[in-house]
């Protein structure tokens, strides 16, 4: 009984990791997917970052694959073996390491372009590359060790390090971007709509991010006999990952699903509804019976048409010149949400 109880207590959260590190890396697959198709025009120094990332954790997802089966299938049964990490030290804290400081320095640079603050951006970027030293520091002294239950105590500093570096980081970013992105907000609808949108996202991302490393540095340090905090350590890098492609795919308008969106029409039918603002125009709606029936099967009563114009600046530094004039309420989300992330 106290074999079986020991053996459990060493492969479950193994076995965990396993299964959330596989099925993020779907969920990423499938953002990946979405970026290519609705943003063949991004700049080129993003696309190289998501592929890098992208085949990182691929790579990642192998070794952890080959890991597994041989815990779980050639060694099925064996306690003594889920104490030796095989690849881990390669594929946890080295890959780990990497993306993190892939995805920590982009937010650095968004901050940089948005907000003109170069101090900010150093500070982001000094944490990432602390955190990532640290990490390979980390793997390489799991390589030498070789078993997870010494790791508390002969890599204590380096685990340590990594992983309060990567969370003070994470809530760096959260906090300065929320900051940067209020004090921009117009209080128009249309700003104020995408501003809210982005906090949302940078928010949660990062407050997540920041919690995981937060979560496994505790259990680390509390619990040093028990591998707990492989659960999470086997699905941080996933999670960094998600969360920038999260932040990249956030730009995707899809027409026909929210209320404030265009309905599509002939040629030369161009009317979007919008809601009402300070400057509105009234117009006749050439090819009414053009509009096609909504999902309940009724044709939908057009009462009332406005069309309004906003011109909106935002001060950003002098290689960014931003500036916006939006026709409508449809295409305002998506041109702003675009300009926003495609030039940081």
């Amino acid at each position: 009984m106290k074999i079986h109880r020991r053996y459990l207590r060493s492969s479950g959260p193994l076995l965990l990791g396993y299964l959330f590190n596989w099925g993020l890396f779907g969920v990423l697959s499938v953002q990946v997917y979405f970026y290519h198709l609705g943003f063949p025009k991004d700049r080129r120094s993003t696309k190289i970052v998501v592929a890098g990332i992208y085949i990182l954790e691929l790579t990642q997802t192998i070794l952890m694959t080959r890991d597994a089966f041989d815990t779980y299938a050639i060694h099925y049964g064996d306690a003594s073996f889920l104490n030796n990490i095989q690849l881990l030290s390669l594929s946890i804290p080295i890959f780990s390491g990497l993306i993190s400081c892939a995805v920590q320095m982009h937010y650095g640079y968004m901050m940089r372009m948005l907000s003109g603050s170069r101090l900010l951006g150093l500070t982001v970027a000094f944490f990432s590359i602390i955190q990532c030293s640290a990490a390979i520091v980390q793997g390489v002294q799991d390589f030498c060790i070789n078993e997870l239950t010494e790791l508390s105590t002969r890599a204590f500093a380096s685990e340590t390090v990594w992983l309060a570096g990567s969370a003070i980081c994470d809530l760096i970013i959260a906090f300065g971007m929320t900051f940067i992105l209020l004090r921009k907000d117009t209080k128009l609808p249309t700003t104020h709509a995408l501003i809210t949108k982005l906090v949302r996202i940078i928010v949660e991302t990062g407050c997540l991010t920041a919690i995981s490393a937060t979560t496994q540095m505790a259990l680390f340090i509390i619990i040093r006999d028990k591998p707990y905090f492989a659960c999470l350590a086997l699905a941080l890098a996933k999670l960094y990952s998600n969360s920038l492609l999260a932040i990249l795919n956030s730009r995707i308008h899809i027409e026909g699903v929210h209320a404030d969106s265009t309905i599509p029409m002939t040629p030369r039918s161009g009317i979007a509804f919008a809601r009402q603002s300070t400057t509105e125009r009234h117009m006749d709606i050439p090819y009414a019976s053009t509009i096609g029936r909504t999902f309940d099967e009724t044709i939908p009563h057009v009462v009332d048409v406005r069309v309004h114009r906003c011109m909106e600046t935002w001060p950003v530094p002098d290689d960014m010149n931003l500036m916006v004039d939006t026709k409508s309420k449809g295409s305002t989300m998506t041109q702003n949400l675009d300009s926003t992330l495609n030039e940081a």
